[in-house]
């Protein structure tokens, strides 16, 4: 450990010297400017004050000086009021900047307020009011300030707005103050129209805001509850609708629920409401359940309980669903059955086990070999007569009406024994199923010779000519 040399021991006894010395003039100036301040030569404390404060190294003393320089400024600022002189007073007083400067200040702009009013001077009122809010916002006349600014904001300059928003700022801060109770009178004036503008804003869709709104006056007591509940659970059933109509059906639902909790009483329509929107969930269900969308049937169908727990229609819709898929499944068994009868040449066996596909599952496919195997079991009953019935059908009887008109045209230009016709007649074509059918007419200068190919199988009519063919358009 090192040694303290003489030549630092020296040095360190001067500095110390020098800190006490300094110390005792800081006291001897404080003291001076604390006997300034008993002897009432203000002035001059406030003059010393200012200059210690920029110099001295003493916190404490610092704190004792500023202390003695408020309190000369507050002095002052009582001397000057009782030589009436009060707009020293209120620079002295703000100087001072002393919770007990700030009480006469406020008791000034008071005594100001009071013969603003005598004289109906709202311009001035206003003023001092602000001077008060903004200069000392802990006095105890803050309340009464701020329901004064409330009512000159009403009756002068019309500023609702400012009006309420003072109001709230009132209750936040002093709720049941006896002027915070009187301002809710005045407000009297201001909620009927922000209950209004609410409402409007509600039919014209905007429900946040309108909810805002509604929200907003609820915080505060200048409007009845019930009547504010039924306000925010109109607003909600609103929006529900809304959210209805956009088919967004478990929103729909969630609003509801909001709204239930402000209008109880209203428990019956709002039930009525969940019961129609668990309806539209099957009817939706149901839709994409007629075009075998299983899954996003089944969707909708368990949405129905997340409104109502194991409701009977949807438990009932989701057997449907299930019903029809087994349906489906059966279907493609009986269908395939039938395929392999039908390729055996038994039709009567398949036209059975089809007709079964189709009563589980119709589909176009299916009434096409249904419609099918009638036509081979009728056409292995009587092959000609068949191809018969199908030229005679075909478009409610055109070919037969058509071949009689040109018959008759014949007729109207030739001698009965000039038009030669050879009759309907029907012969076998390339295979079992196929009928070509023919029917000429002749006369002296024109002959037509018509002919098709018709199918047995699915009654279709092919033309083997030109003229076959424009008999057919």
């Amino acid at each position: 450990m090192s040694r303290i040399t003489s030549k630092q021991l020296l040095k360190y006894l001067v500095c110390l010297s020098v800190l006490l010395l300094l110390s005792a003039c800081e006291v001897n100036r404080l003291r001076s400017i604390e006997e300034h301040y008993r002897q009432r030569r203000y002035a001059a404390a406030i003059q010393e004050a200012d200059e210690f404060i920029r110099k001295a190294a003493n916190g404490a003393f610092i704190t004792r000086a500023e202390l003695a320089r408020s309190s000369s400024y507050h002095q002052l600022g009582l001397m000057s009021l009782q030589r009436d002189n009060q707009e020293l007073a209120l620079k002295f007083f703000k100087l001072s900047n002393s919770e007990a400067a700030d009480k006469d200040l406020a008791a000034l702009y008071k005594q100001r307020i009071t013969e603003a009013i005598q004289a109906n001077d709202y311009e001035k009122q206003l003023i001092y009011v602000n001077n008060i809010l903004r200069e000392i916002p802990r006095s105890e006349l803050v309340p009464e300030m701020m329901y004064r600014r409330i009512n000159l904001y009403l009756d002068y300059l019309g500023h609702y707005d400012h009006a309420w928003q003072d109001y709230m700022d009132l209750f936040d801060r002093y709720p049941n103050d006896s002027y915070e109770v009187a301002a809710r009178k005045s407000m009297e004036r201001i909620v009927p129209n922000k209950k209004a503008y609410g409402q409007r804003l509600a039919q014209a869709g905007y429900y946040n805001e309108a909810l805002t709104q509604f929200f907003e006056l609820a915080k505060y007591p200048v409007v009845k509850t019930n009547e504010i509940n039924q306000l925010i659970g109109d607003a909600y059933r609103g929006q529900a609708e809304e959210y209805l109509h956009e088919g967004d059906y478990l929103e729909a639902d969630r609003f509801l629920r909001i709204a239930l909790q402000y209008v109880p009483d209203q428990r019956p329509q709002i039930e009525a409401k969940l019961q129609e929107i668990v309806g539209l969930f099957i009817k939706r269900g149901d839709e994409y359940l007629a075009v075998k969308d299983f899954d996003t049937a089944m969707t909708y169908y368990q949405k129905v309980f997340e409104i109502i727990p194991d409701y009977p229609p949807g438990l009932q819709a989701i057997q449907r669903l299930n019903t029809t898929k087994q349906n489906i499944a059966r279907a493609a068994q009986l269908f395939e059955l039938g395929q392999r009868s039908e390729a055996s040449g038994r039709y009567a066996e398949a036209l059975g086990l089809y007709q079964q596909a189709n009563s589980l599952d119709s589909s176009a496919e299916i009434q096409k070999h249904i419609a099918n195997v009638q036509n081979m079991i009728e056409a292995d009953r009587d092959p000609q007569a068949f191809a018969r019935k199908i030229i005679n059908q075909y478009r409610g009887g055109l070919l037969i009406a058509r071949v009689n008109l040109k018959k008759s045209e014949l007729l109207a230009n030739y001698k009965a024994n000039e038009v030669r016709d050879s009759g309907w007649k029907f012969l076998l074509s390339t295979s079992q199923y196929k009928y070509e059918v023919r029917y000429d007419l002749m006369s002296p200068r024109e002959t037509f010779f018509y002919v098709w190919q018709v199918n047995l199988k699915d009654r279709s009519i092919i033309p083997l000519n030109k003229i076959s063919e424009d008999l057919m358009k």
